[in-house]
């Protein structure tokens, strides 16, 4: 038996994100068989299971100080607490792991936007780095050596060859100059990525709006009218914008403050401006009552599909597109100032004796 220090000790523990999402199968097929939490993790306390052990372990001693369910999991989380509490306490209130099912689609489609931003960006990272490296050390110390070598005479002396040969010549010049442009072109290359992350993140979190929207009103509402106890549209919508984030949360603050005071127009309600109309014209229908919760939630469901769907071909498109056009342009940089270079010696020596 744990002494009461060591029952305190695993509240702490915290697990990755594949743990996590782990530990939330094995809490969807414990509901799903219709086992009892407290026994069902108990399986799960063994010392092979490591980390995915200790966190049951955890949960166990949470549930044992009186904490619900949903909180005990979800602080196990740094990053979803919110869709992991709002899962479990709307699978508590329905009865149904379609919510555990949704949180854990999130939690993968989120680190999965993220491996292939970040593998997205590694190309344009290495062409960056090998353009600047090329540009001040290996084309100075390239034209400094045939200009020493002599093998094509001139009577000029051009510029840039001075310039050249300042950077062939100083190594912290060239090294400053190569931190200058790489620094640039990456800050403008994370610019440009942050802002088509932040188009699609914008559409990504209507979809999850609407996902969680509709597996709240869909299960219950068949026996209690709509608007009634748990059901109160307000608190659903108030669910469905807290596992979107910070900034759907904040933009419909004032809406869900208004549908509990009871509005029930459009002007009334005066959703964000950037809202599509057809979750506008769902929602209006949830607080109006006029349509039933099934044909909303189908609607709901579909326009969730059809929001990732465009999250994702705009994602894709530009982590195809932009980082190719950004080697296609640093490599064409490289090929046209090599050629000048070997062709320019030339041209002075060809337009000298054609003198």
């Amino acid at each position: 038996m744990n002494s009461p220090s060591q029952s305190t000790k695993p509240a702490n523990v915290t697990l990755d994100d594949e743990s996590l999402l782990m530990l939330l199968d094995e809490v969807c097929a414990m509901a799903a068989s219709g086992r009892s939490l407290v026994p069902a993790l108990a399986d799960l306390d063994d010392a092979s299971m490591g980390k995915l052990g200790r966190a049951a372990t955890a949960v166990r001693a949470s549930l044992a100080r009186g904490r619900s369910a949903a909180e005990s999991i979800a602080e196990l989380s740094m990053h979803y607490s919110t869709p992991i509490r709002i899962a479990m306490e709307v699978m508590a209130k329905t009865g149904s792991t379609k919510p555990i099912r949704e949180a854990v689609r999130l939690i993968r489609e989120a680190n999965e936007d993220r491996r292939q931003l970040r593998l997205s960006s590694i190309n344009p990272i290495l062409n960056v780095i090998v353009a600047a490296t090329v540009a001040f050390f290996v084309i100075p110390w390239m034209l400094v050596s045939l200009s020493e070598a002599e093998l094509i005479k001139s009577t000029n002396s051009p510029t840039d060859s001075e310039i050249l040969n300042r950077f062939a010549q100083n190594f912290a010049l060239a090294a400053t100059a190569t931190v200058v442009l790489l620094a640039i072109l990456l800050f403008g290359l994370f610019r440009v990525l942050s802002r088509v992350s932040g188009d699609a993140a914008a559409l990504r979190g209507h979809a999850t709006l609407c996902r969680w929207l509709a597996i709240q009103i869909r299960p219950p509402i068949r026996s209690q009218p709509q608007g009634s106890g748990n059901l109160e549209t307000g608190r659903i919508l108030e669910a469905a914008v807290a596992v979107t984030g910070p900034p759907l949360k904040d933009a419909w603050a004032g809406v869900i403050e208004r549908i509990a005071a009871g509005a029930k127009s459009a002007d009334a309600l005066a959703f964000p401006a950037e809202t599509p109309e057809p979750v506008c014209r769902c929602i209006l229908d949830m607080v109006a009552g006029n349509r039933d919760a099934e044909s909303i939630a189908f609607d709901l469901q579909s326009l969730g599909r059809l929001y990732s769907q465009r999250s994702r071909r705009k994602r894709e498109w530009w982590i195809d597109v932009l980082p190719r056009w950004v080697s296609w342009a640093l490599l064409i940089a490289i090929i046209v100032i090599l050629l000048r270079a070997i062709l320019m010696p030339l041209l002075h020596g060809v337009g000298e004796v054609a003198l």
